[in-house]
């Protein structure tokens, strides 16, 4: 008796029954790769934000965000370096020598060493990057590329202009007053002279280290953000020992991409990007390049829909990038009084 085998037709079936499985499959798998992603970015930005609160335990404030002032003097170190031994990282952070600027050489095995609690599995960023710029203004040709281990994770400024087509969306007396009398925004910088528009966050650029304490929270620990996410693929000066771009502001929208490199063309604008075009005083001037420093201090993630945020009481949460602006900007200061409702994010 002749054994019967499978016609074409049967065959052809069951491969298109097996590739339908599979098509649904893959999807599901991929959702719980980036799940257990995110968990891990939860994760770090917990142990960061927990560091944090162990620093100001010993030192009675949280870290500065950087050695600098307004005129841009000091040695730039930036506030991960001074959580190093609150995370367990006491052997870098023996290595510094803070009388020498973040990048100068005598620094290099510093700035070169990778630290995974710093990366975001989500992105593709634990490796060093050799395209870093404005990362140390001590250096002999400021803007040159170099070489640094970046991180993930950047301090909450607060809702500070930031010289982008979004800034007439402040509401701060000091800031507007700032820009009127100066033609740019302060972005929380401490100037030399004139009117002060200090940061309303929990970290400020060039502010001459200065420090909050918790009393200085007045919105509540658990309605202020501490840290959120950005990329060093997405920000050309990202490196955790820079205190020069390691700072976000809420008056830019929630995942703004500047992924657009030098040579690139942004199809909305007909721009090429490069350093050379740029015009720092055109707040429509490449805003979506790579290099442009006003529109990648923003916070953004690859996490489809939005971005993680360590919040100053120790919790961590996805805000969607749909969020209302002004629920978006209210939760990033520390003392601005606003009422957020908890459905609002």
């Amino acid at each position: 008796m002749r054994r019967r085998g499978f016609t074409l037709i049967e065959l052809l079936v069951v491969i298109a029954i097996i590739a339908v499985l599979i098509s649904l499959l893959l999807p599901a798998v991929q959702s719980a790769r980036e799940a257990a992603r995110r968990a891990q970015c939860v994760n770090n930005i917990k142990q960061i934000v927990l560091a944090a609160h162990n620093y100001e335990n010993q030192v009675g404030s949280f870290p500065p965000n950087s050695i600098a002032d307004g005129g841009w003097s000091g040695t730039w170190w930036a506030w991960p370096s001074f959580i190093l031994p609150q995370m367990e990282q006491t052997a870098i952070y023996n290595a510094i020598n803070y009388s020498w600027s973040c990048c100068n050489p005598v620094n290099q095995t510093v700035y070169l060493s990778l630290i995974s609690s710093f990366a975001c599995p989500s992105d593709d960023s634990l490796k060093l990057f050799s395209d870093r710029v404005y990362i140390d203004v001590n250096l002999p040709v400021f803007g040159a590329q170099l070489t640094a281990a970046p991180t993930n994770y950047v301090g909450s400024q607060g809702d500070m202009q930031n010289n982008t087509i979004f800034d007439y969306l402040c509401v701060d007396p000091a800031q507007i007053a700032f820009k009127n009398a100066n033609g740019y925004a302060s972005n929380g910088c401490t100037p030399s002279s004139g009117p002060s528009a200090p940061f309303r966050g929990i970290f400020g650029d060039c502010s001459s280290a200065a420090s909050i304490k918790i009393s200085g929270i007045t919105d509540g620990l658990s309605n202020t953000m501490m840290i959120g996410e950005n990329s060093p693929n997405l920000n050309s000066g990202l490196a955790w020992v820079s205190g020069n771009d390691i700072y976000a502001t809420t008056i830019l929208p929630m995942n703004w991409m500047t992924k657009l490199r030098n040579g690139q063309t942004d199809p909305s604008t007909g721009e090429v990007c490069s350093p050379a075009g740029w015009n720092p005083s055109d707040p429509t001037s490449q805003t979506h390049c790579f290099n442009n420093q006003w529109y990648y201090q923003g916070f953004k993630s690859f996490h489809p829909g939005g971005a993680n945020f360590g919040f100053s009481d120790g919790s961590v949460k996805f805000l969607k990038q749909t969020i209302n602006v002004r629920a978006y900007m209210g939760l990033s200061t520390r003392a601005g009084g606003e009422v957020i409702s908890a459905d609002q994010y």
